[in-house]
């Protein structure tokens, strides 16, 4: 007969106060260790803001193949995890760190300071130990694992307009599944189990993926289409904005092409300091062009939005059907502040040279992004050209974004598809 308070794995006992001091108390302390060596090595402040969130998206999604999104890497930052996050996430940030997985970084990296209990209190921490555990397994075994017909369709794939409230039909059997609309952390919700209908508001015209979340890990994924009849304009205040102000086609459409005027900016106001001026066009037209052959040229100028803006980038964006592409545009001298991206191929300004993606974006330049036999080409002013590889396919052209920082202007646009024919439909105006 085994020991009050023990239990028997193999040949070994375990006392399950410690045994769940070591592996759930003594894991979030190896994670706030790991958390440090982050910081340390990519020289962050004590506080992570935003793009520092989005950097460590990339790279790790660079460097280890595994995405973890901005939203799960601001609660691991803030310990609003209840449970220690998946072992898939703890092996990404390890390798980070040059470790092979989790369980090396624990062996190589032992935190100084260690949990200790008192003798007169260790009869009451074996009892307490021992709820904690039974109740850990009942835990896990009870909403951890997702059981029964998973789906999540939506009533419509393609909308044309903003908002558009689309109804998804679900299966998910789970008390800790939720919906999340898009790519924006800030558009998910959890699900009612006993439910089978939600409906959610999309506010952006794009190609959107609607996912069933069980904590990070994706159950099922459909596409949302939110299309426009031409060039769509709206202000978003910063990255995650889920209110934008939509702008009437005469304060960012003209015969010259598109535009945004500070004056505009000044009007419509900032909540957080960032506004940024948006042109989509998203149309089922563009899916004639494949993203994988296919060429953009547009003349671009850009101005600071106020003196303090010494550092300010837009990007070109292209959603494909399987793959998106980011192209960041900097002002001269500050490309380390961009990612590039190209399907599964990203490349941060931080650790490569991007200077060939930066110019004077005052004054008018031509920008050019060429895609044929899995290499993008780009070509920003008057800089060499500067060409990635990249293995992931991108699929039909979805979505083209512009993104700016501050007042802008477009004033030509082109699209060629794979033979060097100019993309030609009523969508385009006024180009």
């Amino acid at each position: 007969m085994l020991p009050i308070g023990y239990l028997k794995l193999g040949k070994t006992l375990l006392n399950p106060c410690q045994y769940y001091l070591k592996e759930i108390l003594t894991e979030k302390e190896y994670i706030s260790h790991c958390k440090k060596q982050i910081e340390a090595k990519f020289r962050f402040n004590s506080e992570l803001i935003e793009r520092d969130f989005e950097y460590l998206h990339e790279v790790i999604l660079e460097q280890t193949k595994t995405d973890l999104s901005t939203s799960t890497l601001r609660r691991i930052w803030s310990d609003k995890h209840q449970s220690v996050p998946q072992t898939k996430t703890l092996d990404a940030l390890a390798q980070l760190l040059g470790h092979s997985g989790w369980q090396t970084f624990k062996q190589a990296d032992v935190p100084n300071e260690k949990k200790t209990f008192n003798l007169k209190v260790r009869t009451a921490a074996y009892i307490l130990g021992f709820a904690l555990l039974v109740s850990s397994i009942f835990l896990l075994t009870s909403s951890e694992e997702v059981v029964g017909e998973i789906f999540l369709n939506p009533e419509v794939e393609v909308y044309e307009g903003v908002p558009a409230t689309i109804g998804f039909h679900y299966s998910a059997k789970n008390p800790n599944v939720e919906i999340e609309l898009s790519w924006n952390p800030y558009e998910r919700t959890p699900l009612d189990m006993d439910k089978d209908f939600y409906t959610g508001t999309y506010l952006y015209p794009d190609y959107h993926h609607a996912k069933l979340l069980h904590g990070e890990q994706t159950l099922s994924s459909s596409p949302v289409h939110v299309i426009t009849s031409g060039w769509h304009g709206l202000i978003m205040d910063a990255g995650y904005d889920i209110n934008p102000t939509y702008l009437d086609s005469a304060e960012f459409l003209s015969e010259e092409g598109l535009f945004v005027k500070k004056e505009i900016m000044l009007r419509i106001g900032e909540q957080s300091g960032i506004a940024l001026p948006v042109f989509t066009l998203s149309h089922i037209d563009l899916s004639n062009l494949s993203g994988d052959d296919f060429t953009l040229n547009a003349k671009v100028k850009s101005q600071a939005y106020s003196k303090n803006q010494t550092c300010r980038y837009y990007e070109v964006l292209i959603k494909g059907e399987k793959g998106n592409i980011r192209v960041p545009v900097s002002q001269t001298g500050c490309y380390g502040l961009t990612e590039l991206k190209c399907a599964d191929k990203i490349v941060s300004g931080k650790q490569n040279d991007l200077s060939a993606l930066s110019t004077d974006l005052s004054q008018e330049h031509q920008v050019q992004v060429r895609l044929k036999e899995n290499k993008m080409l780009i070509h920003i002013a008057n800089n060499p050209a500067l060409t990635i590889g990249y293995t992931q396919k991108i699929g039909s052209v979805k979505v083209i974004k512009f993104i700016f920082q501050g007042p802008s202007e477009v004033h030509s646009f082109e699209l060629f598809d794979k033979d060097g024919i100019p993309f030609e439909s009523s969508i385009l105006y006024p180009f």
